[in-house]
């Protein structure tokens, strides 16, 4: 009885040793993006969060109005409103991932001048990255540390 090796296909062995180095890689790279989302969101949230206040400060000194910025950590988002007229000049959430951990500063008016109020630091919390916002006295001065 003679057996012939057929070069036309793969052996189960074979396939076997394919597939489990195929689902080993892909196995990583879900561990590996999630921790990538988690970055990303973080950045846009920085991002965002300065641009917002940017623009807050400079609607203050243009407009010559007090803008008050307020955080709320039960609702997890900050709202920036004109308190001339009451309007709300703009409104974020946190992504769901990002939660105020500490602060001692709920909320601040920035005046016509662009000085802030009262000043102090809050602390956002992303699973095990502190993200911290500390506002200084004069010109509204404000730093984002991570």
């Amino acid at each position: 009885m003679k057996y012939f090796r057929s070069s036309k296909g793969f052996t189960l062995l074979e396939m076997l040793i394919v597939l489990s180095v195929v689902s080993i890689i892909l196995l990583f790279s879900i561990f590996t993006y999630q921790s990538f989302s988690d970055m990303i969101q973080k950045k846009l949230f920085i991002t965002q969060l300065e641009a917002d206040l940017y623009y807050a400060h400079a609607y203050a000194v243009n407009r010559r109005e007090k803008v008050q910025v307020q955080f709320s950590p039960i609702k997890k988002e900050y709202k920036v409103t004109d308190l001339h007229s009451s309007e709300t000049l703009l409104q974020r959430s946190f992504p769901s991932t990002i939660y105020i951990q500490e602060s001692n500063i709920a909320s601040f008016v920035i005046n016509a001048d662009g000085n802030v109020s009262n000043f102090g630091t809050i602390i956002f919390r992303q699973n095990q990255h502190a993200i911290k916002l500390k506002f200084y006295i004069g010109k509204g001065r404000f730093i984002i540390e991570e």
